[in-house]
């Protein structure tokens, strides 16, 4: 298998990130510096290296979350005085949840600080003419860590459950109290128990002003290895091009490493937005790697809830196709919870497709934790990824 030559160069490139960089905050200098390395590391193999900065809100994506706890506990308390108004702050507070959070639409990003991050793209020039474009990438930035998920584990999932339904309880309790007795205590009994059940979320929806504070990940899983799979990916291009391996003759591939991936696909959507029209003249395909560590859990998704984005079927199909090609078991899935920067790409229209190697039938514990490290990473795991984007590329280049 040719990707096992690579194995250990792309084990070391994380263990160098993370012993010499560490935690990588979006739009920070350590996101920057490995950036820089990035680009150190596929500059051999590609025809030019380009570094394109954008400007974004990083802190906007969770940051107003205890602002949002403050609202439902005003709402709590002027539900039993002025049901209007706790209306009003119900409904504010769950549209930005929806548009900011699950949408990831950046609808209050302007009451943010604005920061600068930089994408990394290295340009793959083929044999011949190119004819369409492969874009191979992964994510450069670590999260915050996601303190309910440290402290309360596989109990998290179900209570972030329960911080969403509060919310729209708040809203359809206000808004019967608003039809029915719009100004002071409630008189009806069943009025006075919808209060009572508002204030016994209380203390679960309390817990979301500490969701994240401003400590970061190590981020090795999510998402330094995919980071070095991308690097690896060079390396092979480098040696292909030598050796008389396979080498792609009419395709160009583009090696990108984005920012602010954790920020609510921030990178992601810039360079997606700046490079659509040319997408559209060559035609081009995005791979995203996000979250590799176990080819155990080897899957491909072909939809990503929240953010409403379909990966492209053809793309989806033959990843399935390159890695059962290896002896990989893949699962073709849907990723019910957040997005990965695949769906920046598919919702501008670029077919895409997020491959992941991590069990995401439940809430590992390392992932966006203090324990996400490089212990964590079978280098299997980074064969097989590597494995599969070398043969996806060399069934497009056909």
């Amino acid at each position: 298998m040719i990707a096992e030559r690579y194995t250990d160069y792309m084990y070391d490139l994380i263990d160098k990130v993370m012993t010499g960089i560490g935690p990588r905050e979006s739009c920070s200098e350590e996101e920057r510096e490995l950036g820089r390395l990035f680009a150190g590391e596929i500059e051999p193999a590609c025809e030019r290296v380009e570094t394109e900065n954008f400007t974004c809100s990083p802190t906007a994506f969770l940051g107003f979350f205890p602002y949002l706890v403050l609202t439902y506990l005003a709402g709590v308390v002027l539900y039993f005085f002025l049901p209007p108004v706790s209306l009003a702050l119900a409904f504010i507070g769950g549209t930005v949840l929806v548009f900011e959070v699950v949408r990831y639409k950046e609808l209050i990003d302007p009451f943010y600080p604005k920061r600068e991050g930089e994408n990394i793209a290295g340009f793959v020039k083929p044999q011949q003419e190119a004819t369409r474009r492969v874009y191979v990438s992964a994510h450069f930035d670590s999260a915050y860590e996601f303190k309910i998920w440290l402290w309360f584990k596989n109990l998290s999932a179900p209570l972030m459950g329960i911080g969403f339904l509060s919310v729209v309880l708040l809203f359809g309790f206000s808004l019967a109290r608003t039809i029915a007795e719009p100004v002071g205590p409630p008189v009806a009994a069943a009025f006075k128990i919808l209060g009572y059940i508002l204030i016994s979320l209380s203390p679960v929806v309390t817990l979301f002003a500490f969701f994240h504070t401003s400590d970061v990940v190590p981020g090795a899983m999510d998402n330094m290895a995919g980071v070095a799979v991308v690097a690896g990916l060079g390396k092979y291009l480098e040696d292909a091009r030598a050796s008389g391996e396979f080498y792609p003759e009419n395709t160009e591939v583009v090696l990108l490493g984005l920012s602010s991936e954790e920020a609510g696909l921030r990178g992601a959507k810039r360079y997606a937005a700046r490079h659509r029209e040319e997408c559209g003249d060559l035609p081009s395909y995005a791979i995203f790697l996000d979250g590799i560590y176990d080819e155990r859990h080897f899957t491909v998704f072909r939809k990503e809830i929240w953010p409403g984005a379909k990966m492209d079927p053809y793309l989806v199909g033959l990843a399935r196709e390159a890695a059962e090609e290896n002896g990989f078991e893949i699962e073709v899935g849907i990723l019910p919870l957040g997005a990965t920067d695949a769906s920046a790409f598919a919702l501008a229209g670029i077919p895409a497709v997020s491959m992941s190697l991590w069990d995401n039938t439940r809430l590992v514990p390392h992932y966006h934790t203090r324990h996400d490290t490089i212990e964590h990473i079978r280098p299997q795991s980074l064969r097989a990824a590597l494995q599969t984007v070398i043969d996806m590329l060399r069934h497009i280049d056909v």
